[in-house]
């Protein structure tokens, strides 16, 4: 069963704020739809395997040649596919945030690790942008970033969900 919240009344639902009153008078919590929670975490899944593959195939399977380290033939592959996923990702990213956050906003409840989510995500974005018009130093700095990010995503993404489980 959701959790109770204590919330002012409202009529039946009041946009924004993720309650709803159902006939018996009480609060509840609006979960995030069932379409839209698989879309995340099916998204943000793939597009953290993809990058976290491109990684370690980048870290561990350069070719040495008499010139010096020759890619692996799979990260042109792996890098298509990792952007094609960061679409989406920032498809889904702008619909949390218009969406789900600006919901949790209203209640306070693990509304700053999803800040901390969104905020990370969003300088994943942008460092993933710098990767393709940068060069020299400003595109190692955001190559080590968007690494350092990528990989702590995971760390951030698994505690935001931790925290929002109801209770049992």
């Amino acid at each position: 069963m959701p959790r109770l919240v204590p919330r002012r009344e409202v009529s039946a639902r009041e946009p924004g704020t993720g309650l709803a009153r159902p006939p018996n008078g009480e609060w509840v919590r609006v979960r995030m739809s069932s379409p839209l929670r698989a879309a995340v975490f099916a998204g943000c899944a793939l597009l953290w395997l993809s990058g976290a593959v491109w990684l370690v195939v980048h870290l561990t399977l350069e070719q040495p040649t008499p010139f010096g380290p020759l890619p692996s033939p799979w990260e042109p592959l792996l890098l298509k596919v990792h952007g094609l996923l960061a679409v989406v990702g920032v498809f889904l990213l702008g619909w949390i945030m218009a969406d789900h956050l600006t919901e949790r906003r209203k209640l306070g409840r693990n509304y700053r690790s999803g800040v901390l989510l969104a905020g990370t995500a969003a300088l994943l974005v942008l460092t993933g942008y710098a990767l393709y018009y940068t060069t020299a130093t400003v595109h190692e700095v955001a190559a080590r970033t968007h690494e350092f990010l990528g990989v702590g995503s995971l760390l951030l993404a698994l505690a935001h969900w931790w925290r929002a489980r109801p209770a049992r």
